[in-house]
């Protein structure tokens, strides 16, 4: 299992301080996938986020138009990133399948546990949710960025 200090450096984890990740650390559960294996499939229903700790992923997004049983490549994720955390803010289905490219580790918080860490240190707890916003925003930006650059140059989406 990956060390506190190594979470602190990641985003999610960014800002947390010793005493507080000392009572995470039992929280969190690793979990390992071989190349090929899917961590999530887009639908499903999740109660987890995934922080990956080695290897990379890709994330799929099914569509009509899709060339492969499990969608598109809409993006590569690396050591550091998190797999699942719209799931644990809107409590919907997996909007993605993420399969990995090489073997994963990755460490799982699942809500439950959040919501323990809610319950027990409401500090952590807002910079914890404070980070999963700042990484959603970030994904967001990245979204609006790409379809900038789709988008025909009359600034209208392109209708089907």
């Amino acid at each position: 299992m990956r060390t506190a200090a190594f979470l602190q450096q990641q985003p999610l984890f960014g800002g947390v301080d010793d005493q507080a990740m000392s009572a995470i650390m039992p929280l969190l559960r690793e979990e390992n996938f071989a190349s090929g294996e899917l961590l999530v499939r887009e639908g499903d229903q999740g109660d987890s986020l995934f922080v990956i700790c080695s290897g990379s992923v890709e994330v799929l997004k099914s569509s009509p138009a899709a060339e492969t049983p499990f969608g598109d490549r809409i993006a590569m994720l690396k050591v550091g990133d998190v797999i699942g955390e719209m799931e644990l803010i809107d409590t919907q289905t997996r909007s993605a399948t993420v399969r990995a490219l090489e073997p994963v580790s990755t460490l799982a918080l699942s809500n439950g546990d959040l919501f323990r860490i809610y319950e027990s240190d409401l500090p952590t707890f807002s910079l914890l949710v404070l980070n999963l916003a700042r990484e959603l925003s970030r994904r967001l930006r990245n979204i609006d960025d790409l379809a900038v650059r789709y988008m025909p140059h009359d600034g209208h989406a392109a209708r089907p």
